[in-house]
């Protein structure tokens, strides 16, 4: 099931309550990293540090304002100088999108996101912690800033990117409904070998 049907699983469970619900492939695969991430502190902390960063923006439309004005600069200078080109489905604005430990492919959208607009996340935490209401919100913000612009956030935050791109190819793939149980064995072996070699070379 892909959340189309909200709910289904309920009403089944109340028409059927020996009917045995299982996770589609792709929805297991998302809990499992998940979980898995959870217990690594390195990595768990770096999630807690987008979480927290998601939250000080998006809890007020001024701040998501003033990330989207500040991004819509950065593309025009950009533009301008000819690093990069305008054309259809080119340049389209990044928001934070939040993630989700059910929604598949929402981390590695949450962190490509992240990457693109990464400049402009770090000046509209500037502008917090300089302009921040109390002392607790600028000191909160200070610290914040100081965690996302270390190496090891920053080498975190490729990492992850990279291990989400591989298991979010292989959700794409569980998702399909005309999928062949035989490719899909393939493919997983192929994305457990590129994790390993990965894990093993660096």
């Amino acid at each position: 099931m892909r959340g189309e049907i909200s709910g289904l699983k309920t009403l089944i469970m109340k028409d059927s309550s020996s009917a045995y619900y299982i996770h589609c492939f792709a929805h297991q695969l998302q809990l499992t990293l998940v979980a898995m991430s959870k217990k690594h502190l390195d990595v768990e902390d770096f999630f807690c540090h987008v979480t927290n960063v998601l939250n000080v923006i998006g809890v007020s439309f001024k701040r998501r304002d003033l990330l989207c004005h500040l991004q819509a600069e950065k593309l025009e200078q950009l533009l301008e100088s000819g690093e990069i080109h305008t054309g259809r489905g080119l340049n389209q604005e990044r928001g934070l999108q939040r993630s989700g430990n059910t929604r598949w492919g929402s981390h590695f959208k949450t962190l490509d996101n992240f990457i693109v607009i990464f400049s402009s996340i770090i000046r509209v935490l500037e502008v917090i912690e300089h302009e921040g209401s109390t002392s607790n919100e600028r000191n909160q913000e200070k610290y914040l800033l100081s965690e996302i612009i270390t190496f090891k956030f920053i080498f975190m935050l490729h990492l992850m990117l990279k291990v989400l791109a591989m298991s979010n190819e292989l959700n794409k793939i569980l998702q399909k409904r005309d999928q062949d149980i035989v490719n899909v064995v393939e493919f997983f072996i192929i994305t457990k070998k590129r994790l390993q070699d990965m894990r093993e070379t660096g």
